[in-house]
């Protein structure tokens, strides 16, 4: 395991902090009044995490910059930030709140299907 820290992560980080800005103010703007606490802490995580991911994997593709952080890609730090509030969420789910859960995780999904078949597809024009 290697401590690697790039320069480039910096920038990347910022948009991803603008970015989860953006997201988190419609969030606030959408949400319930009356829905706070532990499920509200997974929903800021997930979102911090897809944030990351995003902004790694587009500036992956369009400038080929290749971002570490301390032992993990950015993207995977992204990752595990989703997961993360993923679980915070479990912990403390309730079924009042369902379809905000279901649309939550939903779109991150998307996001995450959007990327993934991008980079197959890329991989396949590459390889031919």
């Amino acid at each position: 395991m290697r401590f690697r820290v790039s320069l480039a992560a910096i920038p990347v980080i910022l948009a991803a902090l603008g970015l989860w800005a953006v997201l988190g103010g419609w969030y606030v703007a959408v949400a319930p009044a009356d829905m706070a606490g532990a499920d509200n802490i997974g929903i800021v995580l997930s979102i911090f995490g897809i944030c990351l991911f995003l902004a790694d994997r587009l500036a992956f593709h369009w400038l080929r910059v290749d971002c570490w952080f301390v032992i993990l890609k950015l993207w995977a730090w992204g990752l595990l930030f989703t997961a993360w509030g993923l679980v915070e969420w479990l912990k403390a789910f309730s079924g009042r709140y369902f379809w905000i859960f279901a649309v939550h995780w939903l779109a991150i999904a998307l996001v995450l299907a959007a990327v993934l078949w991008r980079v197959t597809r890329r991989r396949r024009t590459r390889a031919v």
